[in-house]
């Protein structure tokens, strides 16, 4: 086996977001809120701690495949690598543009979309659920011949250089963006501007995007984040929220046909509705769910997340050598410790500083068809 990159990286994506946020300050129009970029990051640690179940599966099922039904046997080198990544980014384009027009994959997806910003740490703002949904598209390289050890080495590298293009502060870099993904692309693909939507899905080659139209270059400002609103913070909550509404507008629909459409066709019912003007007013705000944090909880929201961070990074390292049931109760901890750190993030919506959003429930109900 290769080394873990993944596990490797940690202390180095670390060390770039804290570089991001020094630049960042300097800036007279700031792209981090604290309490979002805790929430982004803690849902990293969240799906870190919880991916050897999906990596269990996903090498598990790749291991058996190709141990058993390839049509050819590839040998590892250099060039053999370079194709790999290719391929792998050529489906997940495929599997990342439907997974933005099917409710249930995008119930997964949105865990990544749903904070207002661009930043380092949105990168870091991972779904534990589309973990497993994307395994099943990956398979088909092990019955071709990949071998295990460089799929999950081109996997690894293809993940890492997409963390590297959730910033804003690198230049445009014209020439390189002829054929690569680079921020300036991919900033747009997290907008909610109409000209932007559903556009460069691209991981690291945005010549997909080119060949199958959905380019978008920039013609206008960016508004950041999905017409779907956010409602919690919570690094465990957010896995399930969006599946939650997915699964009940599935039930409230009549009909087998209804029920599909709400399951696996486009997610658009879950979008914001905002109220009519009236003549001669200006449009409602969209409202952002922006907790503020007392002074108190900040310091204890920063030493958690702290400790946090600390322990993912020893954890991931040491992963390989831990038990089933070792891993199990470290999952159950760090569970229960991010939970607790989303309350805290979540807290006070209920006092006068918050601007909390309307339900989700709501949302749907306005946006019905």
């Amino acid at each position: 086996m290769y080394p873990d990159i993944i596990a490797i990286g940690i202390p180095i994506m670390i060390a770039c977001v804290v570089i991001e946020i020094i630049i960042d300050r300097r800036r007279a129009t700031p792209r981090y809120r604290f309490n979002a970029a805790v929430s982004n990051m803690s849902c990293g640690s969240f799906e870190q701690v919880t991916s050897f179940i999906s990596k269990g599966l996903f090498l598990a099922l790749y291991v058996a495949l190709y141990e058993n039904f390839r049509v050819t046997t590839l040998q590892d080198g250099v060039a053999m690598f370079l194709l790999l990544v290719v391929a792998v980014d050529l489906v997940f384009y495929g599997f990342h543009r439907f997974s933005h027009r099917c409710a249930l994959l995008w119930s997964g997806h949105m865990v990544h979309h749903e904070i207002e910003e661009f930043n380092l740490t949105v990168a870091l703002r991972r779904s534990v659920m589309q973990e497993f949904t994307i395994i099943g598209v990956y398979l088909p390289f092990a019955v071709l011949g990949f071998s295990p050890a460089l799929f999950f080495l081109a996997f690894a590298a293809h993940n890492l250089y997409q963390f590297l293009i959730h910033t804003s502060y690198l230049p445009e870099m014209r020439l390189l963006g002829k054929v690569f993904n680079t921020p300036y692309h991919h900033e747009l693909h997290h907008c909610r501007n109409s000209v932007y939507i559903d556009k460069n899905f691209a991981g690291v080659l945005i010549i997909w995007d080119k060949l199958f139209g959905t380019f978008a270059p920039r013609t206008e400002a960016p508004e950041f984040g999905v017409d779907q609103l956010t409602h919690t913070l919570n690094p465990v909550k957010a896995q399930v929220t969006t599946l939650a509404a997915v699964l009940a507008e599935t039930r409230r629909r009549k009909g087998l046909a209804a029920k599909l459409n709400a399951l696996v066709g486009p997610p658009d019912y879950l979008g914001w509705t905002p109220a009519k003007a009236a003549p001669g007013e200006p449009a409602p705000v969209r409202p952002m769910f922006n907790p503020k944090l007392g002074a108190k909880d900040w310091w204890l929201v920063g030493l958690t997340f702290v400790a946090i961070a600390i322990a993912t990074t020893v954890y991931r390292n040491a992963e390989p050598g831990l038990l089933t049931w070792h891993k199990l109760m470290a999952m159950l901890v760090f569970t229960v410790v991010l939970y607790g750190l989303g309350r805290l993030l979540d807290r006070p919506m209920a006092n006068a500083h918050a601007t909390a959003a309307p339900s989700i429930r709501a949302d749907i109900n306005g946006a019905r068809p």
